[in-house]
């Protein structure tokens, strides 16, 4: 067992079509598990990949220590997509433990695997659509540790023009194989999607109103008890006018707050929790570089280990580009820019089966 736990994602594939008694310690749910908790954990990040996406629906997957790495070449290596309809355009909600949720407008959502290369396709929940409404659909995706299971939630958010407002909040267990409706939260309009994934909770960040990007807090869902909470924001927001951009920074949710007054930068805050409180802590300050444009108000924070530069540098998707901020210098420098493709998601490899945990769960009950 300690032998297999060392073995790379795609060698121990192979593995498993040695035989049956190859198969079933390989695939049991304590080896991968324990598996994918090492393979994240690499300070090296050499399991970690970076999902790119084309204007077409195209998918392409680079290995992330050369992006990182700026004297390193860095490969795209084609993968095709796991959805029916792959032309039209796909939206990843976010990546847990190798699995990647996304959906399209005409499709359900799918849970994929592009290490193993297996995808479950999620089953159709029921919408309660009104006559006369707008729809807007905002999703989640996580994990849910003490059941291990993994969640996507749907937040329907409905509104007339008569200024009336709503929310359904669905959500999937893949073990159950199944949708269930969830008591809604206490809020107005989710201005973010998808949802952020920390430490077994989803974040989204609340308008004041309908017709207005200005956040007024941020609330979060439990995927273990599916109970809602609501955090305040940075006191440096005051009654700014600009959006704010959730993110993930390491282990830990972050947001991207544009200084409103000069327009040239935006601070970088991230949360920590100590016991039943909650506090922000600013760790640097982006300086806009001239030719970055409206990007910076709209990214995903993602950093590398610590341990992997000298220097203190943090990588962050800025999609169209990739970028590097350099915490002792201060300054935001472009890696890689992709014609014609931007980075979508990090993921990292695993054994994960989206397939086998939904059939094992059947299996039992039966």
């Amino acid at each position: 067992m300690a032998i297999l736990l060392k073995v790379p994602p795609k060698s121990m594939l192979k593995f498993m079509c040695v035989s049956k008694p190859w198969l079933r310690p390989i695939s049991s749910r304590k080896l991968v598990k324990t598996h994918v908790r090492l393979t994240a954990s690499d300070k090296e990040c050499s399991h970690h990949r970076v999902i790119f996406q084309d204007s077409t629906g195209n998918f392409k997957v680079s290995r992330l220590p050369p992006l990182f790495h700026k004297e390193q070449r860095v490969e795209l290596f084609n993968m095709d997509s796991p959805m029916e309809n792959p032309n039209i355009y796909t939206k990843i909600v976010g990546s847990v433990n190798g699995l990647i949720c996304m959906y399209s407008k005409i499709e359900e959502p799918v849970l994929w695997n592009p290490t193993i290369r297996k995808c479950k396709k999620l089953p159709t929940f029921e919408a309660n659509l009104r006559r006369d409404c707008s729809y807007y659909l905002n999703y989640g995706f996580g994990y849910d540790e003490s059941h291990d299971d993994y969640k996507v939630v749907v937040v329907q958010c409905i509104y007339d023009d008569g200024g009336s407002y709503d929310t359904v909040v669905n959500i999937y267990s893949l073990r159950t194989d199944s949708w269930r409706t969830i008591d809604k939260f206490q809020g107005n309009f989710l201005i973010n999607s998808p949802g952020k994934f920390v430490d077994g909770k989803l974040y989204w960040a609340l308008s004041a109103d309908v017709n207005t990007f200005n956040m007024c807090n941020i609330i979060s869902l439990d995927l273990a008890d599916e109970t809602w909470k609501s955090l305040m924001l940075p006191t440096s927001y005051g009654e700014g006018s600009y959006p704010l951009t959730l993110g993930v920074f390491g282990n830990d949710l972050s947001v991207l707050c544009p200084n409103c007054h000069e327009g040239t930068n935006s601070d970088v805050w991230i949360m920590k929790h100590s016991g039943v409180e909650v506090s922000w802590t600013k760790i640097f300050t982006i300086e806009y570089p001239k030719d970055l444009g409206e990007f910076i108000f709209f990214s995903s924070i993602f950093s590398i280990p610590s341990c992997q530069s000298n220097k203190g540098e943090f990588l962050l998707l800025l999609p169209p580009v990739i970028m590097i901020y350099d915490g002792s210098t201060r300054q935001l420098e472009a890696v890689d820019h992709f014609e014609e493709c931007f980075p979508a998601e990090i993921y990292v490899e695993s054994l994960v089966d989206p397939l086998l945990i939904a059939h094992n769960h059947l299996a039992d009950n039966s």
